[in-house]
């Protein structure tokens, strides 16, 4: 017992695990060691490190990759061991599975029913419709080049009748023309469903307070 002891030599036990097709590092590739029940993963690039003994049995696994085993030799001649590990790959395929949302008889019905998703170009033409655009721009406030050129337009009313009676619609004979008409066609009449509602009653002319 003392004698196998002494033949026991730990070494520190490295290298990579790598694709044998492409040779691109197998990540997080697990490193368990059999004859020990030690578990060692390989970084994001396939990396491991880790410490070991001559003639330990090394099972490499990571999943859609085959299972490769690897023995460690003995009487190494230095502490320090590097080897790269090939694994293949395991495709693993599944029977179809069809998936349906409707049954037969429903579908004509929901088919019918369901609209299409909005696009980039519906959305486009409903923001450049003219009439949305006109209501948009209504409720702007006048920049500063409109406000200068509307005041730049009253300067100029104000100027042309300088020293005068600016003339009013009340004299104008096409403002009373449609003033008649309108009064002819019943505009200014009052509407059954316009309605006022009676001011409140005062409470001090009520004899119940």
């Amino acid at each position: 017992m003392f004698g196998q002891k002494k033949d026991v030599r730990v070494i520190q036990f490295s290298g990579y695990v790598l694709t044998a097709d492409s040779l691109m590092g197998v990540p997080f590739a697990h490193v368990t060691i059999m004859n020990r029940g030690r578990l060692a993963t390989a970084g994001p690039d396939g990396y491991f490190s880790f410490a070991a003994v001559e003639g330990d049995t090394l099972y490499f696994t990571c999943v859609s990759y085959k299972p490769s085993v690897y023995i460690i030799p003995k009487k190494l001649e230095t502490d320090k061991f590097s080897i790269i590990q090939l694994m293949s790959r395991s495709d693993v395929y599944l029977r179809p599975t069809y998936i349906f949302p409707w049954r037969r008889e429903d579908f004509h019905e929901v088919f019918l029913e369901t609209h299409p998703p909005e696009t980039d170009m519906d959305r486009a033409k409903r923001n450049l419709d003219r009439e949305r655009l006109a209501a948009a721009g209504a409720k702007l406030e006048p920049d500063g080049q409109e406000a200068a050129q509307q005041n730049l337009r009253n300067r100029s009313a104000q100027t042309y009748y300088y020293g005068q009676v600016a003339p009013q619609n009340i004299f104008n004979p096409l403002a009373w023309a449609q003033f008649i008409q309108a009064w002819k066609n019943g505009d200014f009449k009052k509407k059954d469903n316009d309605v006022t509602p009676p001011p409140p009653a005062d409470p001090g002319s009520n004899p119940q307070y």
